[in-house]
């Protein structure tokens, strides 16, 4: 299955992976001083999906698979609704009573759910069917 990529196709897709996330997240996230901060997120899933790999003595295909999904997560989850978090924050900065648009959590909870639940699944398919 698709897991059985080699691990150099692997690690080009990972590759394109990040790429697309840095460039997605720059678009996404409007507020300046948080931008900087987002360049952040792939040695956050370097170290922890790796580390996830090493420790279940899992292949590097399997893993650099969870790394892609994980790169590409956080895009499709915050695109949809990047300018009512950026209202939001801005409301939140002038009073930091304000409450964020249940709209935009409901769809960051459930769009985060969804995504981890099929990437868990396609991932078990492909590790059963001889990864």
């Amino acid at each position: 299955m698709f897991l059985s990529l080699s691990t150099s196709a692997w690690i080009l897709i990972a590759a394109g992976a990040t790429i697309v996330n840095l460039a997605a997240m720059q678009w996404i996230i409007q507020i300046p001083k948080y931008r900087k901060k987002q360049f952040w997120l792939p040695v956050i899933g370097i170290v922890g999906v790796g580390a996830r790999g090493l420790a279940q003595n899992d292949a590097l295909p399997g893993t650099l698979y969870l790394y892609t999904a994980a790169m590409l997560m956080f895009p499709l989850m915050l695109a949809p609704v990047r300018g009512t978090l950026t209202r939001d924050y801005y409301r939140w900065v002038e009073d930091p009573l304000t409450k964020t648009s249940k709209g935009a959590m409901t769809w960051l909870v459930v769009s985060m759910t969804v995504m981890l639940i099929v990437t868990g699944a396609v991932y078990a398919v492909g590790v059963k069917h001889g990864a």
